[in-house]
């Protein structure tokens, strides 16, 4: 959830979703996660996810600055981002 986290932020910054209900689903997972302090999450995966490596459940990663600026990896970088959005929704339920 951490790399999660990360992703959200990343997402943010590259304007791929709602900065509001995103930004408030971020902060709420870095706090349930215990990720407060820049200190804690230069330990953690999220500074991964806010370079954009989005890990899977599998162990891959995928580097959302790789696939491209093209209208279609546009595409797919949003849709990443709102999986991971959901499923940061999903974790804080």
């Amino acid at each position: 959830m951490g790399n999660a986290a990360g992703i959200l932020q990343y997402c943010i910054k590259q304007k791929l979703v709602s900065a509001t209900n995103t930004e408030n689903i971020k902060d709420k997972l870095l706090d349930k996660l215990g990720l407060n302090s820049a200190e804690k999450q230069k330990q953690t995966d999220y500074t991964q996810g806010m370079a954009g490596l989005l890990q899977t459940k599998d162990g891959l990663a995928l580097n959302l600055n790789n696939i491209g600026s093209t209208p279609l990896a546009e595409k797919v970088k949003t849709k990443a981002c709102d999986l991971v959005l959901k499923q940061g929704v999903a974790f804080l339920s």
